[in-house]
């Protein structure tokens, strides 16, 4: 089965580059031209046959494909001029160079129509986990809803809600979600930056479909010695659904409930500690105290002037030692909050009653910084050392450490040996009166590491996202999803370039050979109507590069017949000469950068 799906996106990448250089082959035969070389790859010659006067090669590199024509370069005179491509007419020179471009375009519009009337599954776009914070979190989206609409665009499907999203940039978005009883509302939300993807979105996840929890067993572990089976369909873990998180914790008895061959079967297994994945832990985390999200519709918040990105040392005179409120329920009729904004300390007072009180709670979500001000995991290491929620790490084993990274790599050095470590204390003054800095009384502590063994269980737990299926009624509305995909496609593309120059897109999102190779992988394994479908979004995707005015591609030379035909004569051959290999050097260093990103993925 890998083999074959590998084969396939090899096969299917070598389409995509036989039509487009085919287009060039037909546009020059159509002009009679002659053509010297029609090679599916860059570098050395690795085989091929000749026909007609041209050598249709297999080359070493695959980095896409070329063809040479006689009188590609205006300075070429080895053959007749009826047959050089400098002879020709602007508009002859144009189909040619555009002859790859429309050929791509024209098999994307021929089979997104056929695999739209096949029917083709997406990922719902259904919201899994929301994350508190998010710009979902805030627009109190729910888990299971579904986003129908992205500024009045229908979306139909995860990925393609994402997209949406992220064309807005840091826009507020109109969005038309539905809930799961079917009632539909519509939503203004502010899209919040993600700086692991590069975009702007709504920070969901995507749903998980638990029917379709099916386990993989090793050939040894506890899975297998308790009688499970590779194809087992899992219905309940430990009582939850197999989706729920903290299903599973710890090296504790899990009981487990299949079906197999229709019938629920009921097994108990002991993960076993993993010897391949064990790690010294001190047990503390960042403490949170910045507002990462505000909901809408809560008149104390609003009075007060709280923001996102305030970080709160202290409510009522007490210090914000941890991210649980309850304790502000109750309090003095004027609630005081003192915050850090922009390195100032600001004091927000603010009549508040038992109601209001109540409903802050439910209106503010926080989340921790990296930063050494932690807050000890219960039961941990660090907490039986005596360890409090606000201290701030300054030393272990005299090493000074100054971010989150040196705190790991030291502990994880210092292995099961005792960590002397040193700490300042805040105490009620020094909070109320600084900056959020490490301030207060040092303390010296001795830490020893609990090493932590990940369970095993012997499984592998396969879990598809819930899926949606798009399927035309009539071969009209093939034509129309597949023209309309294909536009759309172009459109996001264009957009995506113009928010990448802005910056409001990560240029870490490009990826090149290997991205897609590895993307083409996987639609093989997902079947054939959706291998088909990538096939046609990367035929756009293709189409639109190769059309873009850069020196070297297609788009380069379309520029300057364009010119040409602007003042009556070609550019000099000197001008030529240069643009070219300034265009060949940025497409090398576009796909070293591309390389780059895709090698970072993988790494």
């Amino acid at each position: 089965m890998a083999f074959g799906s590998i084969l396939l996106a090899i096969l299917g990448i070598g389409l995509l580059i036989f039509l487009h250089e085919g287009g060039h082959f037909i546009a020059a035969r159509l002009a009679g031209v002659r053509v010297d070389v029609f090679s599916l790859g860059f570098g050395p010659r690795l085989g091929g046959f000749h026909w007609r006067g041209t050598d249709f090669r297999l080359s070493a590199v695959p980095f896409g494909g070329y063809v040479m024509v006689a009188g590609q370069d205006p300075s070429d005179r080895r053959y007749p001029r009826s047959e050089s491509l400098y002879s020709k007419s602007v508009g002859q020179r144009a189909l040619f160079w555009s002859g790859g471009v429309i050929m791509n375009v024209l098999f994307a519009l021929i089979v997104f129509p056929l695999v739209f009337g096949a029917g083709v599954k997406f990922e719902a776009p259904i919201a899994g986990t929301v994350p508190l914070g998010s710009a979902a979190w805030e627009a109190s989206i729910a888990p299971g809803e579904r986003v129908v609409e992205v500024a009045g665009k229908p979306v139909y499907s995860f990925q393609n809600q994402m997209i949406e999203v992220a064309l807005h940039g840091n826009r507020p978005v109109q969005l038309l979600v539905e809930a799961t009883d079917g009632e539909q509302r519509e939503l203004t939300v502010q899209p919040k930056f993600d700086k692991e993807t590069g975009l702007y979105g709504l920070g969901l996840r995507p749903a998980f479909d638990a029917t379709t929890a099916v386990l993989k067993i090793d050939e040894q572990g506890p899975a297998r010695a308790a009688g499970l089976k590779t194809g087992d369909l899992v219905l309940e873990i430990n009582g939850k659904s197999p989706t729920e998180p903290g299903s599973i914790s710890g090296l504790g008895e899990i009981a487990i409930k299949v079906q197999r061959d229709g019938k629920e079967l009921d097994f108990t297994l002991v993960p076993e500690p993993s010897v391949e994945d064990v790690r010294p832990l001190i047990g503390v985390v960042s403490l949170a105290n910045r507002i990462a999200g505000i909901r809408p519709g809560c008149g104390l918040i609003e009075r007060l002037g709280l923001l996102r990105g305030d970080h709160v040392l202290a409510i009522d005179d007490l210090p914000l030692l941890d991210s649980q409120l309850d304790r502000v329920r109750t309090g003095p009729a004027q609630m005081r909050w003192l915050v850090l904004r922009n390195g100032e300390e600001l004091t927000l007072t603010q009549t508040a009653s038992t109601e209001e009180r109540v409903q802050i709670i439910e209106h503010l979500a926080f989340t921790a910084e990296p930063s050494l001000q932690v807050m000890p995991i219960e039961g941990g290491a660090a907490i039986l050392a005596g360890v409090q929620s606000g201290d701030w790490l300054q030393s272990i084993n005299g090493i000074v450490l100054d971010d989150w990274e040196d705190l790991r790599s030291t502990v994880q050095e210092a292995g099961d040996k005792a960590l002397e470590v040193k700490l300042r204390r805040p105490d009620k003054s020094s909070v109320l009166a600084g900056l959020g800095q490490p301030t207060g009384k040092v303390v010296e502590l001795t830490i020893l590491p609990v090493v932590t063994p990940i369970p095993d269980m012997g499984w592998h737990l396969e879990i598809a996202p819930k899926m949606i299926e798009i399927r035309a009624e009539s071969f009209g509305e093939a034509v129309k999803l597949g023209t309309v995909c294909s536009l759309d496609l172009i459109k996001q593309m264009y957009v995506t370039l113009k928010r990448l120059v802005t910056g409001e897109v990560g240029a870490k999102n490009l990826g090149g050979i290997i991205r897609i190779s590895q993307v083409s992988y996987q639609a093989a394994q997902r079947g054939p109507s959706w291998f088909w479908y990538f096939l046609a979004l990367l035929s756009v995707n293709l189409a639109f590069v190769n059309v873009l005015p850069i020196p070297v591609l297609d788009g380069g030379h379309l520029m300057f017949l364009l010119i040409e035909k602007v003042k009556g004569s070609p550019v000099s051959t000197k001008v030529f000469g240069y643009s070219q290999v300034i265009g060949l050097v940025f497409v090398l260093l576009l796909i070293l950068f591309v390389t780059y990103n895709d090698i970072l993925r993988l790494l």
